[in-house]
């Protein structure tokens, strides 16, 4: 990621004051999270003034290089936090959860990130990719894409699955058009619905996350 030392500097602070927590050092540094959130918890202690810049000193180039890039991917020198492109965000493939780990193999002298583990196999298997709410090794995809695999089940649901989702009925609408009212009227209900909403719908009728 290419960016400049004036967005960069701005970046990083923005992010430590306002987004830093423990999900963003784990989205940062990935399996090795506890080890930097013990080392920030305990340097935060003594005192929060200061506190970034010298966790940010302790940390070897690569990883001071993770954090800045991220940083900069959220708030791009700006005091506000970018929303998120749905095609950058990746999520289960199965179940459409943003609560991923991916195994790395770290240099155990000094915590840098070497490679992931999912590279040795070129993408074939979805070893090292793991899912929280489903418990088992699975392969990601962009929430845009999981989005889209929603959106195609919902268009294929018949009539009696559209009623029991929405509480809407066919029989309620105006018997001259009854059913293109009704189509209408539970795909208004469905959009309005947010990610998670239709996400939870979604999996308790898939067959695969019963």
């Amino acid at each position: 990621m290419k960016y400049q030392a004036e967005n960069a500097v701005s970046s990083f602070f923005y992010y430590m004051w306002n987004a830093w927590s423990k999900e963003e050092c784990k989205a940062v540094f990935g399996d090795m999270y506890r080890h930097f959130w013990d080392k920030w918890s305990a340097l935060a202690d003594k005192s929060i003034f200061g506190a970034a810049e010298r966790f940010f000193a302790e940390l070897s180039e690569n990883n001071q290089k993770l954090l800045v890039e991220r940083a900069v991917a959220l708030y791009d020198g700006r005091a506000f936090r970018k929303e998120s492109d749905d095609s950058d965000i990746l999520v289960c493939k199965e179940c459409g959860s943003r609560q991923l780990e991916i195994q790395a193999w770290i240099n155990a002298n000094t915590d840098e990130r070497i490679s992931y583990v999912h590279d040795d196999n070129n993408g074939l298997w979805c070893d090292g990719k793991w899912c929280e709410e489903c418990g088992v090794q699975v392969f990601f995809c962009t929430k845009a894409e999981f989005t889209q695999k929603m959106q195609g089940w919902w268009e294929s649901r018949g009539f009696e699955t559209k009623e029991q989702i929405t509480g809407l009925k066919v029989c309620d609408s105006p018997p001259s058009e009854n059913t293109q009212t009704f189509i209408d009227a539970a795909d208004q209900w469905w959009n309005s619905r947010d990610y998670e909403h239709k996400r939870e719908i979604y999996n308790r009728y898939n067959s695969k996350n019963e």
